[in-house]
């Protein structure tokens, strides 16, 4: 358990070393500074997440573009664009490293289902 402790102790430094998550830093700092960002791009999320995860069949391509349009202009600002992106690039590699490890780790689930 000791040696997984210090594994995992290095792989958070190198994440919170890396270039994406130091960007990502950056924009979420500056986007603190702007009264009122922070809860719309947290709106922006939410109706996407809304969109993604709607109960009723929904034509995604067109939830898309009524999506775009509505935020063409919110995404046109510098600072939502790099917050939004710089979060994606590190919940990529939070999503690959989870992967990874999923797959590298063989619980046997087939036997419990």
């Amino acid at each position: 358990m000791e040696t997984i402790e210090k594994c995992t102790e290095a792989l958070i430094q190198a994440i919170q070393g890396s270039e994406e998550y130091s960007r990502f830093c950056r924009a979420r700092d500056a986007v603190r500074m702007q009264p009122g960002l922070r809860q719309e791009i947290n709106d922006f999320r939410q109706h996407v997440f809304a969109v993604q995860n709607a109960r009723e069949p929904l034509d995604m391509y067109a939830e898309q573009e009524r999506l775009c349009r509505d935020y063409e202009e919110f995404r046109k600002n510098a600072l939502v664009n790099e917050f939004l992106e710089s979060e994606l690039r590190v919940c990529r590699i939070l999503q690959r490293i989870m992967a990874d490890l999923a797959g590298a780790v063989d619980l046997d689930e087939q036997e419990v289902l």
